[in-house]
């Protein structure tokens, strides 16, 4: 026979007295209630419950990425300066190519990495955490494509480094600087026609001229021999350097001149200073490249700016 026991309530009088009596029949109707209840309980709730926790974590997660994606757009901004960047080293080097005698690389050469087989998307499984307008499929494949044109300038210009140190002596005797440091002066006007200052009719402007403060440095564009150092009519005082092989640079409308005729001058060396002398209507530097006696357009002989910048 199954045990039963008895709960006794007395009242603190000790005058109620109540009495019940417990099977154990009780006991596990009462406990598969509580067990009833429970899993009624969690059959009505679970899906909320997982739902509620569920939005709360990616809500807690898209604030914590907030920090990451300012990352991602200020690393998006860097991959578009690395190609600005790179535009200007391609220019440069192509210039420098020309000059050593190399042949000009292919563009279908420099598109390497343009197109092709599409690379498999690393960012869907990430579309839920980030804004739609990140594309860190494209910035995968953007990084690959800066590192293949990297690849592609280096080597371009390792093949022409070794062609010139076979005559350094000849490269350093080819125009290849700006005569006015770029942050002491302003280009003002190129090559070619344009208005005249003085009588505003259209005419040929046969170099480039930089405003910049009387007394600016203007330096040798490169080695060279003092040719002519002195006042010339409208050119005032006027410095003219030969640096053979039929190059000849000059300087005009300087407020002074540090060297004199025959003196053997350095790229990079200071040989006069920005002036307002001759024909000129405020202190700049009138500046000429000649090859064999004819003008050349300067601006294919800066190595410092992307091509573009000087007309």
């Amino acid at each position: 026979m199954k045990k039963a026991y008895k709960i006794l309530l007395i009242g603190e009088d000790s005058l109620g007295l109540r009495e019940f009596n417990i099977t154990p029949k009780h006991i596990y109707l009462a406990i598969s209630g509580f067990v009833g209840v429970i899993a009624l309980m969690l059959f009505f709730f679970s899906d909320s419950y997982a739902d509620w926790a569920f939005r709360s974590k990616l809500s807690s997660i898209k604030d914590e990425n907030k920090e990451l994606q300012e990352v991602i757009q200020s690393q998006e901004m860097r991959i578009e300066k690395f190609y600005d960047d790179l535009e200007s080293i391609k220019e440069q080097g192509e210039i420098f190519r020309k000059m050593v005698k190399l042949p000009a690389i292919n563009d279908d050469v420099r598109q390497l990495g343009v197109g092709g087989r599409q690379d498999k998307d690393h960012s869907s499984h990430l579309e839920y955490l980030l804004p739609n307008e990140t594309d860190l499929d494209g910035m995968y494949k953007q990084i690959n494509h800066l590192n293949r044109l990297l690849n592609l300038e280096r080597l371009s210009y390792s093949e022409s480094y070794d062609e010139a140190a076979k005559k350094p002596d000849y490269y350093k005797s080819i125009p290849a600087i700006h005569p006015v440091d770029r942050g002491k002066g302003r280009f003002s006007s190129g090559y070619g026609y344009r208005r005249d200052p003085f009588d505003r009719k259209y005419k040929f402007h046969d170099g480039h001229d930089y405003s910049a403060k009387t007394g600016t440095p203007v330096k040798a564009t490169a080695d060279g021999i003092i040719r002519k150092s002195k006042y010339w009519g409208t050119y005032g005082n006027y410095i003219e350097i030969d640096h053979g092989n039929g190059y000849r640079t000059i300087y005009a409308h300087l407020s002074n001149r540090k060297v004199k005729k025959g003196e053997r001058v350095v790229r990079g060396q200071t040989i006069g200073k920005v002036g307002n002398t001759g024909k000129s209507t405020a202190s700049h530097l009138h500046y000429e490249i000649k090859k064999k006696g004819k003008n050349i357009n300067p601006k294919d002989f800066y190595y410092d700016v992307p091509l573009g910048t000087f007309n």
